[in-house]
Formats: structure tokens, sequence, C-alpha cells
């Protein structure tokens, strides 16, 4: 029987991942992939030995419990959120960022022209015209940083399925952050 070519795991016939030189099974699969954000399949050996020996110093004490598309994890037993800064969201490849929620001061969604949330989502079930210019979750952070998870940042119309999408997104990224820290959502 084949097995992984990182951790020696045995892998079945629907559990095994291509990369360049061979074959990985599904967990150093996502630790190279960069939590199943990137692909694998130009990379090397030595590339995604690497890989996997980086993330798991990063995650260790990372287990997840939750995800909410391609924008965060959740890890409500050592209770931290990991955004995964995938190249789609940040127009440039960066490492997760691992942070406990207690590092988190505030959690608000991000948007403009300025509405109130109600009426956002009103314009949103109702699909009235009109465009909204970016989309974001903030993120602030008790150091004074913000991260921000943004959802597009080019013009979107209001009644476009994309708006009620990552619309959707956001507010349950920010529903859960504040519902792991204890807290209501913010606008």
């Amino acid at each position: 029987m084949r097995t992984c070519d990182i951790c020696d795991a045995p892998l079945g016939m629907f559990k095994k991942f291509r990369y360049a030189e061979g074959y990985i099974c599904k967990e150093c699969y996502e630790k190279a992939s960069n939590y199943f954000t990137e692909t694998i399949a130009k990379k090397s050996y030595g590339e995604i030995r690497e890989l996997c020996e980086r993330k798991s110093e990063l995650s260790e004490d990372f287990e997840i419990t939750g995800r909410i598309g391609n924008y965060i994890l959740m890890d409500e037993k050592n209770r931290k959120v990991c955004l995964l800064n995938n190249r789609i969201n940040q127009k440039q490849v960066s490492e997760p960022e691992f942070y406990s929620l207690d590092w988190i001061s505030r959690c608000r969604i991000d948007y403009r022209p300025f509405m109130s949330l109600e009426e956002l989502e009103h314009k949103i079930k109702a699909k009235e015209a009109g465009t909204i210019q970016y989309l974001k979750v903030l993120i602030k952070l008790r150091d004074g940083r913000e991260k921000q998870i943004s959802l597009f940042s080019n013009p979107v119309r209001i009644k476009s399925f994309a708006m009620k999408q990552s619309f959707s997104f956001a507010k349950r990224i920010a529903e859960e952050i504040e519902r792991l820290r204890g807290e209501s959502v913010q606008v």
C-alpha cells in the first residue's frame, strides 16, 4: 500500500493528494496548502516538507473546530482564530495569522457608502439598485493594530449574488468572533 511521502501514513484511494513528485495524506496536504487555500501540484518534495514542518510549528496548539469560507478558521477549545490571508482576499500570498480571542478587542463590519447594518441587509433582501464600494470585517487587536478580512474591494451591485454571499460571509465572521468572545456585533 502506498504511504504519504512526508509522514508515512497509509494513503487510501480517495485520500491522497498529488504534488510534483508524489503523494501526501490529507493532514500533510492541509499544512502544505495553507489550510486548503493554495495548490501544491507544482511544489517539490523539499518545498512540501518545509511547509509541513513550518505549519506544525505555527499551529501546534490550534485545533480547527469551525471554518467560514476561505476567510477564517476557529478553535473554540484553545480560544483562537486563524486569519487565512489567502491571495484571493489579500492580493498577495502571506502566512496565516493566529490570534487568541483575548487579543481581540473589537470586531465590526465596514462598508461604503455607510448606512446601518439593518438598512444594508434590507436593501440586499429587496434587491435594490445601488452599489457598495467595499466590504470588510475589521478586527481590532488590544495592541492597537487592526486586521481586516476583505470580502471585496471593488464596487459591487447591491442586488447581485456576489453582494448577498459576501455580506452573508461578513455577518457570519463577525457574529462568530463576537460569539466566541461573548459580545454583540458592531458596525
